[in-house]
């Protein structure tokens, strides 16, 4: 008997550890051009999820590797759009892919720091440069870094100790942020008041709505979908444009 598929466990705000490894019928990466569009994808899904990226490796022929905070948008998704835009462009009869991705959340500081240290002694000894497809270079600040940054907000390297640390002890918590539709749609109430308006009257005036979009996106762990709700009834892809913007 076949046992169905366990459902992955969602957490919309977390740090996770993602990696994804090729079928073996043809290298994930023939190149550094297949790895450049595939920063190119990861820009374009970060941009539009609004995730934050915290490390990246592609040194690998047949495999990547990503850590990123969810920032409240879906796991699934992004991985959906990171490979699917990555198999059209390799545009490859066979499969490309080996099964799905593999994730883990990471809940511990230690875990992270461990983890990143791994992630970046992956290019050492591959290239006598810095290699622009390891976040490595990011950290060290090198040129190369340009291709596609990451944030660093949450965490900065010790490049003399070869050390990474975060700036706050706790993972998987957004500290002093609103975490129910119930709490942000009374800080939106209070935000009319004070203007004294109604929150129709807001949510008519654009300019104020999307700013109290990315506002909410900053001081919130609600999704896109609980944002677009709070926000008159706007779809996930709305809001999704308008973060973008």
């Amino acid at each position: 008997m076949v046992m169905p598929r366990q459902a992955r466990e969602k957490t919309l705000y977390g740090i996770y550890h993602i990696q994804q490894r090729g079928s073996g019928q043809r290298p994930l990466f023939q190149g550094w051009e297949d790895r450049k569009k595939w920063l190119s994808i990861l820009k374009k899904a970060r941009d539009k999820f609004q995730f934050r990226l915290y490390a990246f490796c592609a040194s690998h022929n047949d495999e990547y590797h990503l850590v990123i905070n969810l920032q409240g948008a879906d796991l699934s998704s992004i991985m959906k759009s990171i490979n699917i835009s990555y198999a059209m462009y390799v545009n490859y009869s066979g499969k490309l892919f080996r099964d799905r991705y593999i994730s883990r959340q990471i809940s511990e500081r230690e875990d992270l720091l461990s983890l990143m240290a791994d992630i970046h002694r992956r290019s050492q000894g591959r290239r006598q440069k810095p290699d622009p497809y390891n976040s490595f270079c990011c950290y060290r600040g090198a040129e190369e870094a340009l291709l596609l940054p990451v944030d660093m907000q949450d965490i900065r390297l010790d490049c003399s100790q070869n050390i990474i640390s975060t700036s706050s002890s706790s993972l998987n918590e957004c500290n002093k942020c609103i975490t129910t539709l119930y709490e942000a749609r009374n800080r939106l109430k209070e935000i009319a008041s004070v203007n004294e308006g109604s929150l129709e009257e807001l949510f008519k005036d654009k300019e104020k709505r999307n700013h109290l979009i990315h506002q909410f996106r900053r001081s919130t762990t609600l999704s896109l979908k609980q944002l677009g709700d709070l926000f008159g009834g706007l779809s996930e892809s709305s809001v999704s444009k308008i973060l973008n913007r």
